[in-house]
């Protein structure tokens, strides 16, 4: 048996497996019915609340950027090379960035000038 007590029990909330779900439309409907509720005061309070919160800012001040990482200004090449295992060992044992490490070796061997990043 659990070691639950009956009042804990009975706070639980049962909900239904598919609660029913609204249209577009009635979310926009009850969303307006809410904002016409509010008061001038309530949202100038709001509003003074939000903008003397150092962690919020207005949508207009956020950067819009498109996801993933940074266009690179010399784009790299993938190739398919097969190198001795004890090289790549070396290599890796070095830690992260030993792909670098090994680019800029060869870049060294063919006497290239080093890339800026």
């Amino acid at each position: 048996m659990s070691k639950t007590s009956k009042r804990s029990r009975s706070a639980i909330v049962r909900r239904e497996a598919n609660p029913p779900t609204r249209t577009r439309e009635e979310a926009l409907a009850i969303a307006r019915a809410a904002l016409s509720r509010i008061t001038g005061e309530e949202d100038a309070a709001t509003t003074a609340a939000a903008l003397t919160d150092p962690d919020a800012q207005p949508a207009e001040a956020l950067q819009r950027r498109r996801p993933g990482r940074p266009r690179a200004e010399v784009k790299k090449v993938a190739v398919s090379l097969k190198l001795d295992p004890d090289v790549v060992s070396a290599y890796r044992a070095q830690g992260p960035g030993w792909q670098t490490r090994m680019n800029d070796d060869l870049r060294k061997a063919v006497k290239l000038k080093h890339h800026t990043r």
